[in-house]
């Protein structure tokens, strides 16, 4: 197989510095499946990827936002303060965690369905990348406001930004 004697030995060759038995014997063949199903399933393997990157970076914001805001709301009663309404609505919440991959899996498979439609008529194959795109502008806005109301982003650089998704959507 390609001029190796073994499946491992060819593993090796590629992931040279990854040679983990963990690895070698768990994730990567999930990743290999996971891979596989998403050949059948999606237009863009690569795209799909990167949604599910995305979808982490918003969750992994949200909930660093969560924090942020429950230390200051810890703070706040340190002090004997009253904790006001918007930051007691922020603070980190576990129920939070299925509507994130609640959303994920209906991306998903919205995607998966309208890419199975095109098969069939025309009609879907532009909705494929209208989803897409809404998808993935939804997921970079996310972003963006967690890290606002972080103060880790200006408010000038969320408003151009959702200036310039909206400018995209009216087109």
């Amino acid at each position: 197989m390609f001029g190796y004697q073994t499946f491992n030995e060819l593993l090796k060759a590629i992931f040279k510095h990854y040679d983990s038995a963990l690895f070698v014997k768990y994730i990567l063949p999930a990743v290999l499946v996971i891979n596989t199903v998403f050949e059948f399933l999606f237009q863009s393997v690569g795209g799909i990827w990167f949604m599910i990157l995305l979808y982490l970076i918003d969750f992994i914001t949200g909930v660093a936002k969560a924090v942020h805001f429950s230390l200051k709301a810890k703070k706040l009663r340190k002090e004997g303060l009253p904790v006001p309404v918007d930051i007691a609505n922020r603070v980190l919440v576990s129920k939070k965690f299925p509507r994130f991959l609640l959303t994920l899996l209906a991306a998903m498979l919205l995607l998966a369905l309208l890419n199975f439609a095109a098969i069939h008529s025309v009609f879907f194959i532009p909705l494929y990348s209208i989803f897409y795109g809404v998808f993935i502008a939804q997921n970079i806005l996310s972003v963006a406001e967690n890290l606002n109301e972080m103060g880790l982003l200006k408010l000038e650089v969320l408003v151009k930004l959702k200036a310039k998704v909206n400018e995209s959507i009216n087109l």
